[in-house]
């Protein structure tokens, strides 16, 4: 009789063990979703905590280097934008972009988010894009909800970590799927370009000058933000400048550039001055680049493929760029390529002209 009632003292025991593990542990995410059959708490990438809605309909991007993410990840969902988009671009975006309103953003110091419309038009939402080195220091985020009462998701912009934002933000927006998607491409991807680069040998290995502003004399240099695509695919980014924070460009003469003399001169399509100045202002003739005609413009549609804003079609931008710079270490044809990104991120199926159009240099007559 005594060993009977032990025993079931144990099991007894033994339930009630088990009963409070479950439940603290079911507490944890019952409380989660009571709060919020509406909303859920999640740690963004920069370690806030933030609550957001269980089912986010609506996202405001403050920054421009969202806006190519969101746009492939859940278009549907993007409220507004922070610039204008060219006409070229509104050509491969889904038909209802060409009517968002611009309401501005938050770029470093220069801050043109309209309030007004940014409250009027209610988003979930707002995302917020930085190198991961500013996470520390940038009181932007909290600015922003301040002002505008939203919930600000923070997540990096460096390129290492565009899967990652792909899916975090996929989970973040109800587009687990979708996000899991893309963030297995940009892997793939990337992890193809790191071990074809990987191969070029030293000796052959370019040197090449980043032509900024109108007239090409700023640029900037390698670690930069501003030159991850340069830094991935491992070409001598030969600017030995000082490395400006927020929207960089070092400024620099033509006679540092005669003395550098790149093998390949990489051209900024956020000027359509700096093509022509680089190819008919008689400053830059004695240039090894410009004598071997190694003069190229970044593409650009419908986001910029390298830069300003740094932004995760850079995914494909390290493809193009592999492709012109190292092209016997390569085993793609890069038409095939942006096919295949662009009916993959923006459903959109292209022709070999449209392909052709995209790579086009600017008219310089």
């Amino acid at each position: 009789m005594k060993k009977r009632l032990a025993i079931s003292m144990v099991i007894i025991m033994i339930l009630g063990l088990f009963c409070g593990c479950s439940t603290q542990s079911s507490s944890t995410s019952s409380s989660a979703s009571d709060a919020g059959s509406a909303t859920r708490v999640i740690t963004d990438m920069a370690g806030r905590q933030v609550t957001i809605p269980s089912d986010v309909k609506s996202v405001y991007c403050a920054v421009p280097t969202a806006e190519a993410m969101v746009s492939s990840l859940c278009p549907d969902k993007l409220i507004g934008w922070v610039n204008q988009p060219t006409e070229a671009s509104l050509k491969y975006l889904p038909e209802r972009f060409a009517t968002l309103p611009v309401i501005g953003g938050w770029m470093g110091q220069k801050v043109t988010a309209n309030m007004e419309d940014i409250i009027k038009l209610n988003p979930d939402v707002i995302i917020y894009m930085t190198n991961e080195s500013a996470f520390a220091n940038d009181e932007t985020p909290k600015q922003i909800e301040t002002q505008t009462g939203k919930p600000v998701i923070v997540v990096p912009s460096d390129l290492q970590y565009t899967a990652k934002v792909y899916r975090f933000l996929g989970d973040c927006l109800s587009q687990t799927d979708r996000g899991e998607k893309l963030a297995s491409y940009c892997e793939d991807k990337m992890t193809q370009i790191k071990d074809a680069m990987a191969k070029v040998p030293e000796a052959e290995k370019l040197s090449i000058y980043y032509a900024e502003n109108p007239d090409g004399l700023a640029t900037d240099p390698a670690g930069s933000g501003h030159t991850e695509v340069l830094d991935f695919v491992g070409v001598k980014n030969i600017a030995d400048v000082e490395m400006l924070t927020g929207m960089g460009m070092t400024t620099v003469s033509i006679e540092q550039i005669i003395n550098w003399n790149p093998d390949v001169i990489l051209v900024s399509s956020s000027s359509a001055d700096t093509y022509k100045n680089v190819m008919t202002n008689a400053i830059w003739k004695d240039i090894k680049a410009v004598q071997d005609g190694r003069i190229y413009v970044t593409p650009s549609v419908p986001f910029n493929w390298f830069d300003r804003p740094p932004n995760t079609m850079r995914v494909l931008g390290i493809q193009w760029l592999a492709s012109v710079m190292y092209p016997n270490y390569i085993s793609y044809d890069i038409n095939s390529e942006i096919k295949e990104y662009f009916d993959l991120f923006y459903n959109v199926k292209l022709t070999d002209d449209e392909v052709k159009a995209l790579l086009a240099t600017p008219s310089i007559s």
